[in-house]
């Protein structure tokens, strides 16, 4: 125990022995040499004080005075006199509780204060900047302060203990506002104002009104979480305050009901706003669950954090960023009935970031992904194979089957990413296994797993070696696919060696080259011009498909496969005209709209929100798979705008 310590504790015990917030120094002195020089030997920081001198105690309560511990100072006939704090703050401790038990007490005054006491002890604030962090729980004061209320209106200082919580001063003001609306003159009064200023409402306010004088209990918690009822706080206490200025000279009583009003309007205030709050926090939540819901389905931290609402205000400003993890955190580890949690999270090829999906989307979008690799992978390789028959050559995986399944995989890891993550994540199977027993089609329409194994990926992207080797022969000269011309030709045209492995490094350069290229442009691109709405705009839509579209997909290869997901018409004619339908009105709306866009408001939201009011017109409504359609027009909407001419 430090020196200081020991005489502030022994300060107090001298003050409750004396039964008194004053003490004469001298006094005290006395009181330490003797306790010193009786416990020395237990408490060696003491022995500086068992002389006469007065200089160590000094120090030390000039060292309390500095932290606002006690107070000092010198009377008429010079010897120095100790105001102990914590003894005042004891004394009006008791005197709440005291008042919580009977509330016709009135609330200590800064004027009940002995006048031998300084002003200087109490720390003066305004009732509502005090209150207000303590109602949100951060009280950082000292147990033993003793603060003043400053309360509006000229109505007197409140001596308020920081042992005392805020709670209890609600909850004594309550009751003393209770106790008043309990006499027959003021009950039937402010219960008639209520109910004319409340017309239609009659029954809810006599509900309230009962409920606040009945049931002193629930009062607190019923202002806490009430929602209709603020209202009728709000104009209970205005009418109380409204009658009470008709009023020339106040008693003690009525003055204790004003700062009871007081107190308890800044409680509304605050409970109401925090309502509101945790109402709008909500609300926002479950905005959130809806675009997690929302195409493309799987989205990272980064993405997360920039939705936003309907009218495009970011999700993020209405709900924290500790709100939104502790969101995520519940929805990926919350588990029932021993299934998947509802969100689950997976790492794309060469990325850091998490990647967030629904379990109900999982496999929609594997189908969707498997549809859209399987026309690029297709494509891909009949062009690869093709050149390498030029070439008169082979590669393994023409002729061998797992080498082409190693190919297949190595494409999709480059060309689809999300696609590769999804199909070697440790949940694809449990999420498979629940989709069948609970008979979801999604789950009808692809086999990903036979004997508990994941197929081929050639099953999977319904890819046939043989096919591909077929559609990469067809391209070739007559002559290359004829027996004996075609040996021929080969002894003249086939590459030696050293020049097949150089036209391969050519191809791989030239691949390269194209892809580098395309990201110099993304990189480098110049800014349009101020004055060129235009060009604004068409930056803005290619800025947008960007941000849209997934790696390795391209826009036109979205459309269609969002276009099979929302048309699925059978018959290819009138297949084929509700797309043209739906795309005239599309044109048509965006032909109306796009004189109100610039190219700096051209943004996702904007866009997404053209699309949904698209959607819900009477013409598109009947089409079942809203989501499907309303992501199809948002991507025709940037089609139609990065083409402008």
């Amino acid at each position: 125990m430090s020196t200081e310590t020991s005489i502030y504790t022994l300060l107090k015990s001298f003050a409750i022995h004396q039964n008194s917030a004053t003490v004469q120094f001298n006094d005290f002195q006395d009181y330490i040499r003797r306790y010193a020089q009786k416990h020395a030997n237990e408490q060696t920081e003491l022995i500086p004080f068992m002389g006469q001198t007065s200089d160590p105690l000094s120090n030390e309560i000039t060292l309390l005075t500095n932290s606002h511990k006690i107070a000092s100072t010198v009377d008429k006939a010079g010897n120095e006199v100790i105001f102990v704090i914590p003894f005042i703050v004891d004394k009006l401790a008791a005197k709440y509780k005291e008042i919580a038990n009977n509330p016709t007490i009135p609330f200590p005054l800064s004027t009940d204060l002995s006048k031998r006491i300084p002003q200087e002890v109490i720390q003066k604030q305004a009732v509502s900047e005090f209150l207000m962090p303590l109602f949100e729980g951060k009280n950082t004061y000292d147990e033993e302060t003793l603060f003043g209320l400053v309360m509006p209106r000229e109505m007197p200082v409140i001596l308020f203990p920081s042992s005392i919580s805020a709670n209890l001063l609600l909850d004594i003001s309550m009751n003393k506002i209770r106790q008043m609306l309990h006499k027959d003159e003021y009950h039937e009064y402010f219960l008639k104002k209520l109910k004319i200023s409340n017309p239609g409402k009659e029954i809810s306010v006599k509900n309230f009104f009962t409920q606040f004088i009945t049931k002193p209990v629930d009062a607190l918690e019923t202002l806490k979480t009430s929602g209709d009822a603020f209202y009728f706080w709000s104009q209970l206490c205005f009418f109380i305050r409204q009658d009470y200025d008709k009023v020339k000279d106040y008693t003690a009583e009525d003055i204790a009901i004003l700062q009871s009003v007081i107190i308890t309007e800044i409680a509304i205030s605050y409970f109401k706003n925090k309502s509101q709050q945790t109402a709008q926090r909500q609300t926002a939540l479950k905005m959130l669950e809806t675009r997690l819901s929302k195409p493309p389905y799987y989205f990272d931290h980064p993405t997360i954090l920039k939705f936003t609402d309907a009218k495009g205000v970011p999700l993020i400003g209405q709900y924290s960023e500790e709100d939104l993890n502790a969101f995520l955190k519940e929805k990926t580890t919350k588990v029932e009935s021993n299934e998947l949690p509802e969100l689950l999270t997976f790492k794309a090829f060469m990325s850091d970031q998490r990647m967030y999906i629904e379990k109900s989307k999982v496999l929609p979008l594997v189908i969707r992904l498997c549809t859209d690799a399987r026309e690029t992978l297709k494509d891909k390789i009949t062009k690869e194979w093709y050149e390498v028959y030029q070439d008169f050559d082979t590669v393994p995986e023409m002729s061998n089957q797992n080498a082409f399944e190693l190919k297949l995989e190595q494409e999709v890891k480059t060309v689809s990413p999300i696609l590769h993550a999804l199909l070697n994540s440790n949940f694809l199977s449990l999420v498979h296994y629940e989709a069948r027993m609970a008979h979801d089609p999604s789950a009808e329409r692809i086999t990903l797993f036979v004997n508990g194994k994941l197929q081929p990926y050639s099953e999977l992207l319904l890819l046939s070696r043989h096919e591909i080797a077929t559609d990469a022969r067809i391209l070739l000269p007559f002559w290359y696919t004829t027996p004996i011309i075609s040996w021929f030709m080969a002894l003249f045209m086939r590459p030696s060696k050293k020049d097949a492995m150089k036209r391969k490094a050519q191809r791989s350069r030239a691949i390269k080259d194209v892809k580098d290229s395309e990201l110099q442009n993304q990189t480098f691109k110049s800014p349009a011009r101020s004055g060129d709405r235009k060009k604004d705009l068409i930056n803005a839509a290619k800025a947008l498909e960007e941000k849209i579209i997934p790696q390795g997909s391209t826009l036109d290869r979205e459309l269609h496969s969002y276009e099979h997901q929302w048309n699925m018409l059978i018959n290819k004619k009138l297949a084929q005209d509700l797309t043209e339908d739906v795309n005239s009105l599309i044109r048509d709306y965006v032909r109306k709209t796009i004189r109100t866009i610039q190219g700096s408001s051209f943004t996702d939201e904007r866009v997404r929100g053209l699309a949904e009011t698209l959607a819900k017109t009477p013409s598109l409504q009947r089409i079942k798979d809203q989501e499907e359609l309303t992501m199809y027009i948002q991507l025709y909407i940037i089609k139609l705008v990065k083409n402008l001419n």
